[in-house]
């Protein structure tokens, strides 16, 4: 089987040896944090996760997921993911964060019956998505995360003029981000803090500096932002 480089190298990590690996091995895995992994050719084999983070990754649909029927736990965060069909497959899945990436329609979360917990802050969620799905989840008992209107309509006029940036708040901070690999090698990393009036008016008036906003290391945090 062919393997993402990055996903071998997490499994290494992991099981702290080199390939080729022993199936057995592969399969008694519980926990794998991958970073900045093209495909997810590999994670189908590790068949007894519980928990999967995936950071910064640059496939737009789901790592097959019929395979990891013990898995509790997905992180897809500051990723490409445009498409979450297939999550239903996984019927074990508790807490979904799939934050930070270009998701708009939701509804194959309602395939998931033991859902939990959901974060999909900074995705340009549907009109469908905010009215039914959402509120749909919420009388199941789910608790859900999710962007603001605001926020929402910010990131549907930056990808409407090709800017694929995600918008969302932290504490009391609104930041920008680039998810996927598109943009940048590391896009859990170099996000700018900026007031959604800020936004709104470069969209207005000054769109090319939007579009190289991320030249700005004046507006990155840094480690001792709050």
């Amino acid at each position: 089987m062919t393997w993402d480089a990055r996903i071998l190298h997490a499994v290494g990590k992991e099981l702290s040896s080199s390939p080729p690996f022993e199936a057995a091995e592969v399969r008694g895995i519980t926990y794998l944090k991958v970073r900045h992994a093209r495909t997810y050719e590999g994670v189908s084999e590790c068949s007894g996760l519980q928990i999967l983070l995936l950071v910064g990754s640059g496939s737009p649909e789901l790592p097959l997921l019929e395979p990891l029927d013990r898995l509790t736990r997905l992180v897809i965060s500051d990723s490409a993911l445009r498409t979450v069909k297939g999550v239903g497959d996984c019927p074990s899945i508790r807490d979904l964060e799939i934050a930070r990436n270009f998701l708009q329609d939701l509804s194959p979360l309602l395939a998931c019956p033991h859902l939990r917990r959901v974060d999909v802050t900074g995705n340009p969620l549907s009109r469908a998505s905010y009215e039914e799905v959402i509120p749909e989840l919420t009388r199941r008992g789910v608790k859900v995360s999710a962007p603001t209107l605001q926020e929402r309509d910010l990131m549907l006029r930056m990808q409407a003029i090709g800017l694929p940036f995600a918008y969302y708040q932290l504490g009391g901070s609104y930041r920008l981000c680039r998810p996927g690999l598109e943009l940048t090698d590391m896009p859990e990393a170099d996000h700018i803090k900026m007031s959604p009036q800020d936004v709104q008016d470069l969209l207005d008036h000054d769109p090319d500096s939007l579009r190289s906003i991320f030249r700005r290391t004046d507006l990155i945090p840094t480690l001792d932002s709050p």
